[in-house]
């Protein structure tokens, strides 16, 4: 702690030093005899806004410069007497005009931006008057301007990437940044089964995708009962958001993680406002199974999910100048979405998929390939976001700007599972039975089971809070830039039915069963159509209904609490001299430091009733509720009457808590502190009248890692003598420290009782160079080395030391362990781009890049070593006996290599050749395509081989309408983890190696439609899935059947808005 106090407060000195040295420094005169100064501001005429990357240039010269963030511009020591300047900017009409420079003096000279076609005359300057060729063109106006925003910073970037303004991907609300995301090129979205769920950028999975605010990384807590470095995109903030920047090559100044690029939102301007505005939105989310109704649905388990009305959702946003030096913005929102939970179920089937099984003898036994498990659950769950926004840019100076910025969401989402079972085998024998797999499967005599609820998290509130500051400090003089920036990120998610008045889930069953299932492959699921049950009887068998709850037997009740918290801390100084208006240097140095602090406890109880087992001897159904198994009407056991019946009885015996709550929580408990240290040099050069620029660098990072979790040591249990060794007892056992079941899985499973630690460090070079064939066509070519980070669970995941008297000989000699000594996979990519700019009305981009990507991570079982051994605090006896028995190491290690090529083609086209009345009629497409290959190719996963997005916008001054159409093919979603120890070890006897689960392809179309009545008040409708296909994933090894690969069915509800919005 005292080490990071000093990191932290080094860094905040150099901050409050180098600011103000570097305004005394540009305080001093710069003005040479016989010369004067030039400055100005270019404003959109738009909307009043100050505008960043126009380009003015003394007409006659080379010298030319770029406008700041506020729109500003500036050339020293000018020649005296007349000077004419040229403004241009993509999109809008180019302006000329004279200023007269006095010796010593500094002309000021400031622009108004008109949009092409849209003035008559030379209303050029500020403050003149512009006569627009339409007196009304709010939507025209808004949709340009933001295009031509982004064309802008996308052609003017030092570095590859796109851009896309905000208000160009239409209205969705603000439930989730990926229904804004999924149509841009690179971008591929891995959906949770109904929204989108997390980014992947070029090929590479989400773990290893930034995702930024302001430049910022936004704190994660992983995804569903796990902890990770994966962002749920629906917890972004995305409140005042300005434009999307998708970086595909980094320069030396940005973090050399993000294999596959990053992702920045960047927030809208406060300072050259010149008048208060208020941006308002209400609307209601409805959905395409109950159309447009406020009725609240069905009733479902639990009462959090049966409202009378849906609700509506709302945001506003407050923007305050005070003057020309100060500027607020307030900004807040609320939303509410429900999804219906008739019709929508998920379907799971799970298939032997192993031709052959070893017996106890080792033999290869054959096994039918047969539908082992049909599980079919209905989701009911309520999502509620809220934002609050809040910012201050003040300039404190002429060339100084102090700013900061707050985002708070949260976001809370109510589930609960209505599910249903059929298993056709026992236990984890995964026998089922089939001559006809592809059509029908059963069970073997007397091994089929059928369940309602399930042993798992079922319902449950999961929210999160996503709290978001920056505070930056920016010099901006003729000689020297001078950026200080400081983040914090914060997350905690909290899932849990602790104080809802319900059990997180519930597991009630009848066994012994002869089952079959029929009609497998028929219709749109990937479940039997129809079930024959009854029960194991010669001579009188009984049909047994599963759809009535009261038959089932009541196995156990378990409640969840888990808490998953992400801090990330970040600051940076980077100073940049500028030596001329052709050459400049940068450096910097960044410290960030995150730390994640996970515990989950499940706390699952056993049901003990004096009336035996039979959900028919006590009062636990609900004929009220009102889901039904795709139409069929369903008893269902509830979830709140269980709970109110273990309040009245907890205290009797009826439920005892299992000692397997103890490991659940030990196994779940992790910490992890990582720090990154960096500093960089970066130059920036032009060349042939700016025609060439070049900016490369090399950047320095260095990780410090350190991993708190489970030390799992099986042998604990025992009495010790001095020298290590167990001390039997009289019967050639061995005699335990204590006979108390909990106080054994206590010394079995020691929460955070492992600390490992581990350091790496690198240096990554990166060079982008550009050349302006044309004013508006530029080539662009880049190379940089950039990094992806390991997950938690490969470096923080526990070690288990086993019982040398195991009866299995390999588990008893396997140590198994995380290794945080990891290093990180390294990608060298080498990028070409052409990009053209509003050439006949078209702007495009075409590019190719190839990653060759090392380090991956693979399983290896190296034979122990003294050293190691001892790294992990185990007795001097043991690792002598270790080593004499030859244990060995399963642990993760670097090894192999592979290669990554993408082809990415953006296009949008203005339609000029048509009639007047649809000349702002636009297409547009994306596509993306890769190819993966080499030694571990394999280990691609979040890789989309074909991204194809594209649309049709219909542009009127007081009217627009957009189609969108984005088609991702097949995902490689991960492989399937099957080894001991892992959640999937049950399922050894069903799957072979090297299985891995897939996306199918899918193919999104949305609507969006907006009508301004005035500036103060517009209408608008959006539908993000017209089509609401069903949406499924594969699981398959490389020999698998067709018809055995079906392994998640989820039928998608579709959204549709309907809202009303201005500003005054």
């Amino acid at each position: 702690m005292p080490g990071q106090i000093l990191r932290w407060g080094t860094l905040f000195v150099l901050t409050m030093v180098v600011a103000p040295l570097a305004s005394l420094i540009e305080a001093q005169p710069a003005e040479a005899a016989g010369t004067g100064n030039i400055e100005g501001v270019v404003y959109n005429s738009t909307n009043g806004l100050p505008v960043g990357r126009v380009k003015v240039g003394i007409k006659g010269t080379p010298q030319e410069v770029l406008t700041d963030d506020e729109g500003r511009f500036f050339f020293p020591q000018m020649p005296v007497g007349e000077v004419s300047l040229e403004v241009s900017y993509l999109g809008f009409d180019s302006q000329t005009a004279t200023v007269t420079v006095a010796p010593g003096k500094t002309a000021v000279r400031d622009f108004q931006l008109a949009l092409l076609g849209s003035v008559r005359g030379g209303g050029t300057a500020a403050g003149d008057d512009v006569v627009l060729l339409e007196k009304f063109e709010v939507v025209a106006d808004q949709a340009m301007s933001a295009q031509a925003l982004a064309m802008n910073e996308q052609r003017h970037a030092a570095n590859i990437k796109n851009v896309v303004a905000f208000e160009d991907l239409g209205s969705y609300g603000q439930e989730n940044i990926g229904d804004y995301i999924r149509f841009l090129p690179g971008v591929a979205i891995v959906d949770d089964g109904e929204n989108p769920g997390q980014l992947a950028l070029g090929g590479f999975g989400a773990e290893f995708t930034n995702m930024q605010l302001d430049g910022g990384d936004i704190a994660s807590t992983g995804v569903g009962t796990t902890s990770g470095r994966t962002l749920a995109l629906q917890e972004v903030p995305m409140v005042n958001i300005e434009r999307v920047e998708v970086t595909k090559v980094p320069t030396p100044d940005m973090p050399a993680s993000g294999l596959g690029g990053s992702l920045n939102l960047v927030s809208k301007s406060l300072l050259g406002t010149k008048r208060a505005y208020l941006d308002y939105q209400l609307y209601m989310n409805f959905n395409n199974k109950e159309g447009l109704s406020f009725d609240g649905g069905s009733r479902q388990p639990v009462r959090q999910l049966s409202p009378k009305t849906k609700q509506p959702s709302a945001s506003v946003m407050l923007v305050v100048p005070v003057g020309k030096r100060l500027a607020f913005s307030l900004g807040a929102s609320r939303s509410w979405r429900q999804r219906p939970a008739e019709d929508t179920p998920n379907e799971n089937a799970l298939w032997n998929l192993r031709y052959s099984v070893k017996d106890a003898q080792g033999n290869d036994v054959p096994k039918d390939i047969a539908l082992a498990t049909a599980q079919w659950s209905q989701i009911a769950q309520i999502t509620a976001i809220e934002n609050l926004q809040a910012a201050m840019e003040w300039k404190i100076a002429r060339n100084d700007t102090l700013s900061l910025s707050l985002q708070y969401r949260e976001t809370t989402a109510e589930t609960a599972t209505s599910r249903l079972t059929t298993r056709f085998h026992s236990s984890n024998a995964y026998d089922p039975v089939s001559d006809d797999p592809a059509h029908y499967t059963s069970s073997k005599a007397g091994r089929g089971v059928i369940e309602m609820g399930g042993n798992t998290s079922l319902n449950y509130e999961n929210a999160t809070e996503n709290t978001h500051a920056t505070l930056q400090y920016k010099h901006r003089g003729p000689k020297w830039h001078v950026d200080a920036k400081g983040y914090y990120s914060h997350a905690i998610r909290t899932r849990t039915n602790e104080g809802k008045g319900y059990f997180n889930g519930y597991y009630a069953s009848r066994i012994s069963l002869n089952m079959r299932g029929d009609g497998i492959g028929e219709g749109d699921s990937i479940l039997p159509t129809s079930y024959t049950i009854t029960t194991n009887s010669a001579t009188n068998p009984e049909v047994v209904d599963p759809y009535d709850g009261a038959t089932y037997n009541l196995n156990s009740v378990r409640n969840e609490y888990g808490v998953y918290k992400t801090d990330l801390y970040s600051g940076r100084v980077d100073v940049t001299r500028i030596f001329s208006r052709q050459f400049q240097l940068k450096a910097g140095a960044s410290m960030n430091r995150l730390e994640k602090d996970d515990r989950r406890r499940t706390d699952p109880y056993a049901f003990n009733g004096p009336y035996g087992q039979s959900m028919s001897q006590y009062d636990v159904m609900d004929e009220a509720i009102g889901v039904t198994m795709n139409g069929h009407p369903v008893r269902w056991i509830s979830p709140v009457k269980l709970y109110n019946l273990f309040l009245e009885h907890q205290d009797d015996g009826w439920f005892s808590l299992n000692d397997s709550a103890i490991q659940n929580l030990a196994q779940n408990s992790k910490k992890m502190i990582e720090d990154v240290s960096a500093g960089y040099l970066r130059f920036d050069l032009r060349l042939f009248q700016n025609r060439l620029s070049m900016t490369g660098g090399v950047r320095y990072e260095k990780t410090k890692l350190d991993g708190w979790s489970v030390r799992r040591d099986d042998s604990a249990i025992y009495l010790k003598d001095e020298n290590g060794n167990r001390i039997q007892d009289p019967a050639g056992g061995y005699l335990l420290v204590t006979n108390d079941t909990k106080e054994q899985m206590r010394l079995k499973w020691q929460e955070r009782a492992l600390h490992e630690g581990q350091d790496y460090d690198g240096f990554y070079p990166s060079l982008n160079i550009n050349y302006a064939l044309t004013a508006n066509l530029v080539a662009r070519a880049a190379y940089a080395r950039t990094i992806g980070r390991p997950d938690v669970s490969y470096v923080v995941a526990g070690i288990t030391i086993p019982d040398p008297g195991t009866s299995d000989p390999e588990l008893a000699r396997t140590i198994t362990v995380g290794n945080p000594g990891l290093k990180p996979w390294t990608a060298d990519s080498f990028h070409l781009s052409l990009d053209s700019y509003l050439f006949k009305g078209g702007f495009g981009s075409v590019g190719v890049y190839h990653k060759r990507v090392t380090n991956f991570f693979g399983k290896e079982a190296p034979a122990a070593t003294e050293e190691v051994l001892q790294g992990y605090d185990i007795a001097e006896n043991d690792i002598a006996y270790m080593l004499e028995q030859g244990y060995v190491l399963n642990r993760w290690v670097n090894w192999g290599d592979a290669h990554l090529t993408g082809v990415e083609f953006s296009y949008r086209q203005d339609l000029l050749f048509l009639p007047q009345w649809l000349q702002k009629t636009q297409v547009w497409v994306n596509y993306t395509h890769l190819e993966v290959g080499g030694k571990n190719a394999e280990d691609f996963t979040g890789f989309t081989p074909d991204a194809l997005s594209w649309g049709v916008n219909y542009i009127r001054p007081r009217f627009s309408l957009r189609f969108s159409f984005a088609y991702q093919a097949e995902t490689k979603k991960g492989m399937v983890a099957v080894a001991p120890g892992t959640s999937n070890a049950n399922y050894m006897p069903v799957l072979p190696d090297k299985v891995y689960d897939y996306q199918d392809s899918y193919l999104l179309c949305g609507l969006n439609a907006k009508y301004s009545f005035s500036r103060a008040f517009s209408v608008y409708v959006n539908w993000n899935d017209i089509l609401a296909g069903d949406r499924y994933v594969y699981r398959r090894a490389s020999d698998t059947p067709a018809y055995a690969d079906s392994y998640q069915r989820y039928v998608t509800p579709s959204y549709i808005m309907v809202g009303v919005e201005g500003r005054f």
